[in-house]
């Protein structure tokens, strides 16, 4: 039986991409938008995820958005969904010029599931592979993607 928060969409895809475009942003960028310790506290969060999970792009995305919507981290939250809005306005094109109107379709099942698990596996090893160049924090004082002074 297949677990239902494991099963991937391309909504998990589109929100792991849109992580991995914010964490791979230029540090200066990043720091501007999130403060000094902003990427540091995203790092520290991404290495508490359970190991079996990070190659999950279900339950990753869904690890993302919890710490996206934890307080203190709006600015990366809007962040997120701008990017997420950037990379699935093909999807919604493509699904309004077939039928004019999204409806049933968009609940219909993936064609290209496999596709899907491979392409949320190798954004999860990117989001691993920015996580260990960070360099560890043994006290982090803020445990949110923004400064709270």
């Amino acid at each position: 039986m297949i677990d239902p928060e494991s099963e991937i969409t391309e909504s998990d895809v589109f929100i792991c991409k849109a992580f991995e475009q914010i964490l791979k942003t230029p540090r200066t960028e990043l720091n501007a938008k999130l403060g000094d310790k902003g990427y540091l506290a995203i790092a520290n969060y991404l290495t508490q995820i359970p190991v079996d999970d990070r190659l999950n792009g279900s339950k990753m995305a869904n690890h993302i958005t919890a710490f996206c919507q934890q307080p203190g981290n709006e600015v990366l939250y809007e962040w997120l969904g701008k990017i997420y809005d950037q990379l699935d306005i093909d999807g919604i094109n493509n699904i309004l010029k077939k039928t004019g109107d999204p409806g049933d379709e968009a609940d219909q099942p993936i064609d290209n599931l496999d596709g899907l698990e491979n392409d949320s596996r190798d954004i999860c090893l990117s989001l691993q592979d920015l996580v260990k160049e960070t360099p560890k924090s043994d006290n982090p004082e803020n445990q949110n993607g923004s400064d709270s002074k």
